[in-house]
């Protein structure tokens, strides 16, 4: 079904949510007042999460050459002299490479550090991040950027035909919360050509969606594979920040660019009847619980970037579906039973109630922001969250956990390291990011966050990620060499 029949249904249902009766003053108040506040965020993020990648062995030799993956107490994995079992035993761990998704994402998170505390420190690891990307993982030849490092072959991998648009969109994530820290002039060239790279190679027309790969690189998979995360993550690791900050005539054709992504998402991966996306859809049986299991993290990413995609591209239509459809996952995925989320559903519809740290944070994310808007979603906040700091933080070492059991609220057994390809500082540090801003806005306060702008722009450009507020107070002051900038918001929405 076409976006044009999909929004006017759900423009029906918006009305009558607006109709129907809210909660008491009094009900929204109780909750209010068992939310953590914008201390308790932080407290989290440099207690909880900070440590482990404020230390020697995250920073790579030289600094920005992040290991790939690190044992759960923090240090460097070495086979004879440090086999931690949480690497050894995942054999596909053992391979001797190394992921620009990881470094993108840990450079990211210094960004964010820096945002946070304002500690010039985390944004020159930031900036190493970045120069060893455009360094090494940039392919200035052929375009794009390279997936990883490959040990044995001494090279940097694979070809630019069989690279895909996840891998190439998460290349820019660090890249692009550094140009929206500094709005450093001179990467943004960079951006801009592996984003123009994607969208002219992967784009096709007949598939209505950007596909896999450009060419079979000799496996099972297909080129022509039709997956939701080649959409949803260009919007979401650097179009979305950045799209409001670029000059004409590219903001104008990225807004295009977003709206046809956040389109295509609703037309081909997005089932009506289930409430879901789903994450390959090649023919119509896959995009149904009936056949397919899906997760609640993508679902509810593509909803928040969706939102995002309408309020940027002043598109009211993608706006009100996500505002709809968002909170019904939260329904779904919220468990009664413990005060949690749950990851999704397998095939047939059957509720996985196991979590992994990555979906608890967008779930959480989700409910934050859109509370902004709807009191009523930060309901589930202050259980959540407290599970979140209770279960998921490993609070000897640091940083959280990637899978939860719920049967038992302990570490899943077998599960991947706190540290590995997928796993960086990116979705902990984006929580910890957002929990402060929106614990700050719904308990009255300020928020303050640190960017270092080469030149000072206009000051309504300045706003608190993803989100938008009104700049109160804006100082600078010289600070390691740099120029600092101390911002000040409040409504934040």
């Amino acid at each position: 079904m076409s976006l044009k029949k999909i929004i006017p249904f759900f423009l029906i249902i918006s009305f009558l949510v607006a109709c129907a009766p809210v909660a008491p003053a009094t009900a929204h108040e109780a909750t209010m007042s068992t939310l953590p506040d914008g201390q308790r965020w932080m407290t989290h993020f440099k207690n909880d999460l900070l440590p482990f990648w404020d230390r020697p062995e995250a920073l790579g030799a030289p600094i920005g050459k992040f290991p790939s993956k690190r044992c759960n107490n923090g240090t460097v994995f070495e086979v004879k002299t440090n086999p931690c079992p949480e690497i050894s035993e995942n054999a596909w761990l053992l391979l001797d490479r190394e992921f620009t998704v990881t470094r993108s994402r840990q450079t990211y998170a210094y960004g964010i550090a820096f945002h946070l505390t304002g500690d010039p420190r985390y944004l020159e690891y930031a900036k190493a991040g970045v120069d060893y990307l455009r360094q090494n993982a940039f392919d200035r030849k052929n375009g794009g950027t390279y997936a990883y490092w490959n040990g044995d072959s001494k090279a940097w991998e694979p070809g630019p035909k069989f690279r895909n648009p996840q891998e190439l969109a998460y290349s820019l994530l660090g890249i692009s919360n550094y140009y929206y820290l500094t709005r450093d002039p001179e990467v943004l060239p960079d951006i801009l050509a592996v984003k123009d790279f994607i969208f002219k190679n992967y784009y096709n027309p007949d598939l209505n969606a950007l596909q896999w790969m450009q060419a079979s690189d000799g496996s099972e998979t297909n080129p022509f594979d039709k997956r939701l995360v080649a959409q949803l993550d260009n919007l979401n690791a650097y179009m979305v920040l950045i799209t409001p900050l670029l000059p004409e005539p590219e903001q104008s054709a990225w807004k295009s660019d977003m709206v046809k992504l956040a389109t295509l998402m609703i037309e081909e991966f997005y089932s009506e009847k289930d409430g879901l996306f789903f994450l390959a859809v090649n023919d119509p049986s896959q995009k149904s619980l009936e056949y397919s299991g899906t997760d609640f993290g993508h679902s509810i990413k593509a909803m928040w970037m969706i939102y995002h995609t309408g309020l940027i591209a002043d598109v009211p239509d993608l706006v009100s579906f996500a505002r709809i459809n968002g909170p019904r996952i939260l329904e779904k995925a919220y468990l009664t039973e413990n005060g949690s989320w749950a990851n999704g559903y397998e095939v047939g519809g059957v509720l996985v109630k196991d979590k992994d740290w990555w979906i608890y944070n967008e779930l959480d994310q989700f409910a934050m922001v859109f509370a902004l808007s709807d009191p009523s979603l930060a309901r589930y906040l202050p259980y959540t969250t407290d599970y979140y700091f209770r279960y998921f933080v490993d609070h000897e070492y640091g940083e959280v956990w990637t899978a939860i059991e719920n049967t038992t609220n302990q570490p899943k057994s077998g599960a991947l390291p706190k540290a590995w390809p997928w796993k960086n500082a990116y979705h902990t540090f984006e929580h910890a990011l957002l929990g402060y801003i929106t614990a700050q806005q719904m308990n009255g306060q300020s928020v303050t966050l640190y960017y270092a702008f080469q030149q000072k722009p206009a000051e309504s450009t300045i706003q608190p990620y993803f989100l938008r507020g009104d700049l109160i107070k804006l100082e600078s002051e010289q600070k390691n060499g740099i120029t600092l900038y101390r911002a000040e918001f409040r409504n934040i929405r």
